[in-house]
């Protein structure tokens, strides 16, 4: 098994950062309404790919997906392009979108407005933070403020999704933890050690978790999400694992002999322990 570092702490790791990010994209599209914002990894297709691996039908991992029903949680969303993406591509079941950027959902809202309504419109869908999962947001896609690390899983556990959800997106999310110099309460841990038991509740069991990170490798990302749950995890989460079912090709380089890609998607599936 490969043995896990930590990365050394940066401005990407902290809330200032994204609020700061996302206040910029705002105003960039309030004097410009085509320009939507940053799309992570964009240089290398992720969320086309992405899109691609969850819709095919031939892909072991997806084969029990309905384009109709399957519901989505995107972690760290930020402007919503990917559930936006999964949308177009003919995904229509509920989507949700969570951010602990109060800024970040705001124009994630606002995209989605512009989305289905004229561009006349008046209204104003970023004006309150306080929208709940029961809102009629635009096209069944949904957008909350909600830090994943700090507030109780049981919040974005409501109704249909009272088990869990289908399919949790990471795109980028984890690589942002990671950079987080954070520690977890009362402990030296750092807060990215967490986070796979805060993750493992909001997936249904034999659903998916799909991660995508540009700071890790896959070996190294299956360091942290496979494998037995760690002392420190808590019981409810000693009861689940995470096992790999796909990976998703990019395109690859050769370095010095070693082989690798920029950056890596692996799909795992939630499973009881046994």
């Amino acid at each position: 098994m490969t043995k896990l570092t930590h990365l050394e702490p940066s401005e990407l790791g902290t809330k200032e950062y994204w609020d700061n990010l996302y206040t910029t994209e705002i105003t960039n599209h309030t004097h410009n309404p085509s320009d939507t914002g940053t799309v992570w990894f964009d240089d290398s297709d992720a969320e086309t790919k992405l899109i691609d691996f969850l819709s095919n039908p031939d892909q072991p991992a997806t084969i029990s997906l309905s384009q109709r029903t399957t519901t989505f949680l995107d972690l760290g969303t930020g402007n919503g392009s990917l559930l936006f993406g999964l949308r177009d591509a003919g995904w229509t079941g509920r989507m949700l979108g969570v951010d602990y950027s109060q800024q970040s959902i705001q124009f994630a809202r606002r995209l989605a407005q512009s989305r289905s309504s004229p561009p006349s419109s008046t209204s104003s869908p970023d004006s309150s933070s306080s929208h709940s999962l029961d809102d009629n947001d635009a096209q069944n896609i949904y957008f909350l403020e909600h830090d994943i690390l700090h507030t109780s899983p049981t919040e974005l556990l409501l109704d249909e999704q009272s088990q869990g959800w289908d399919v949790v997106l990471d795109k980028g999310t984890f690589d942002a933890i990671s950079l987080s110099s954070e520690t977890v309460a009362g402990t030296d841990r750092r807060v990215v050690e967490s986070y796979r038991s805060k993750i493992t509740p909001l997936v249904r069991e034999g659903g998916l978790f799909l991660v995508t990170s540009c700071n890790w490798t896959e070996a190294e990302l299956r360091g942290w999400f496979e494998g037995p749950a760690k002392e420190e995890d808590d019981e409810e989460t000693r009861k689940w694992r995470f096992e790999e079912v796909g990976r998703v090709e990019y395109p690859s380089f050769s370095f010095g002999g070693v082989k690798g890609q920029t950056i890596s998607s692996l799909c795992f599936r939630k499973v009881r322990n046994t």
